[in-house]
């Protein structure tokens, strides 16, 4: 399979006061979990961020330079004006606990060659920052920024997709501030 994968760490970050891709969950960086779990599922794994993180290869980060401070929608268009994969399995850089099985079970699962993105539901909730895309969704992309709609789902459903079932919630756990990184220190 030709999938690189893409962790979302441009976010502003402001519930947690600081860069959350360096804050440490036991030891670790959250980004660095990240890391850890997508790394054995894709060819390679991208950073997109907004300030470069010393700590990772500068050659695999890069920035929202298109449409800045549009959310993910901008680090998701950046990647595919970046990566050169025909598919990018995209993640936040929050989400230490993420499936190892993740870009396996999306991609297994997709019921016809027609289906240009797969995105996770977990307890009849989609988590859209967690989408496998195929690179021809890049063209649908700036007619939504134009009209300054930037909602992941609205682009998710411009697109031809389909939603795979996953049972484990706590894999897609997100770290947004102080109180839920103490939750998960001792975890």
């Amino acid at each position: 399979m030709d999938i690189d994968a893409v962790i979302l760490a441009g976010g502003l970050s402001s519930r947690m006061g600081v860069n959350k891709s360096l804050v440490k969950l036991q030891q670790k960086n959250l980004i660095c979990h990240v890391i850890e779990r997508i790394s054995p599922q894709v060819n390679k794994v991208w950073i997109s961020t907004n300030e470069i993180l010393d700590e990772y290869p500068h050659s695999i980060q890069f920035s929202d330079t298109i449409y800045k401070k549009i959310g993910p929608l901008g680090g998701i268009y950046s990647a595919f004006n970046k990566v050169e994969s025909e598919w990018i399995q995209f993640c936040p850089n929050d989400c230490p606990f993420l499936p190892e099985d993740l870009v396996k079970k999306l991609y297994n699962n997709k019921k016809n060659n027609n289906v240009k993105i797969l995105i996770p539901k977990v307890n009849n909730k989609n988590e859209p920052t967690f989408i496998l895309c195929h690179r021809s969704t890049i063209e649908s992309i700036p007619s939504l920024i134009e009209k300054k709609i930037y909602k992941l789902m609205n682009w998710i459903e411009a697109n031809n997709f389909q939603t795979v079932e996953f049972l484990d919630d706590h894999a897609f756990s997100n770290i947004n501030d102080r109180s839920t990184l103490e939750s998960f220190q001792n975890g």
